[in-house]
Parts: C-alpha cells; structure tokens; sequence
C-alpha cells in the first residue's frame, strides 16, 4: 500500500527522490526486522579491553570474546515473540525506538565501528522492495519455515511462484 500510494501520487515512471525514501516508513520496519530476524553478520569478534565481570564470571583483559547479534536479536526477553517475523513491532514508538533499543539492535554494528555504509544499504534494498512489490506478486510455491540454527534461514530457500504484475496499478 505505502509504494502503491507514493506511485499515485507521483504518477507512474517518476523516479524515486530522496524525499520519497524517506517517506517508506514501513519499508523501513520491514528492513529493520528482516536484519533482526535474519542478519547475515552472527556477531562480531573483540578484545576485552579490561576484565569484564558479567552475570558472575569475570572475562580477563585481553580475552577475545564473540559478541553475538543473533543472541541478542532473537532473545525473548528483548523482543517480544522473538522468532516470529512481525515488522508491526517497529511501529510504535516503544523501548526498540529508544535508546536502550539502539544497543538492542545492533545489524550495523555501533559506536566507532558502526558500518558506513549503513544507510546507503537500507536506500538500495528500499528501492529494489519499491520495484519489486511494484512491477511483481508472487506467492509461496510450497509450505516452508523458518530454521534458526547455524543461521536464520527457510528450511526450503522459500520457493515462489513469481508474476507480473499489470501495467497499471
């Protein structure tokens, strides 16, 4: 609906504009829980840099510890129905909006680290999902599911019956 009411008001063959980009609002929820659900970086490798004392374990300085997105993304105690694919969830203005969300979801990595190329990736996959949903349908060729070990993926690679869609829309 969001890219089917952006081209009528646009009229068909515009071009995308940056105003337009930023208008996806739900495009961008569905980015953000697709890199949740399924990011294709685990985690990241660091050093502690001091002893680290957590949950009653001390790391020592020097360690290298494995930070795990997918613990984090996936945990229950984060993100209500953790392993069920909701992009309703990003919605609201809630705790995922705020700044103890920012260290919850971490596809980019952070701080100093954070991947400059962040938002150049959400401007391109959201306009490849404008023209896909705009020029394509598709629906499931067979039942699958999600699987969650080693990584996020469908058991089947999500098979699809993929049609044109009409000219007009």
């Amino acid at each position: 609906e969001e890219h089917e009411n952006m081209t009528k008001m646009k009229g068909e063959n515009q071009l995308l504009e940056w105003v337009d980009y930023k208008s996806m609002t739900f495009t961008q929820c569905v980015i953000n829980e697709t890199l949740r659900v399924a990011n294709i970086i685990g985690g990241v490798f660091r050093r502690a840099n001091t002893d680290i004392h957590f949950k009653g374990y001390t790391i020592p300085k020097g360690c290298k510890i494995f930070a795990s997105f997918r613990a984090v993304h996936l945990n229950n105690e984060h993100y209500e129905n953790a392993r069920t694919f909701d992009p309703w969830r990003w919605q609201s203005n809630n705790k995922l909006q705020n700044e103890v969300g920012a260290n919850l979801f971490t596809p980019f990595g952070g701080g100093p680290r954070l991947c400059p190329g962040y938002e150049l990736a959400r401007v391109v996959i959201s306009v490849f999902l404008h023209h896909l949903v705009m020029r394509f349908s598709w629906e499931a060729a067979e039942e699958d599911r999600l699987v969650f070990f080693p990584t996020t993926r469908t058991l089947k690679g999500y098979p699809i019956n993929l049609r044109r869609r009409p000219e007009s829309v």
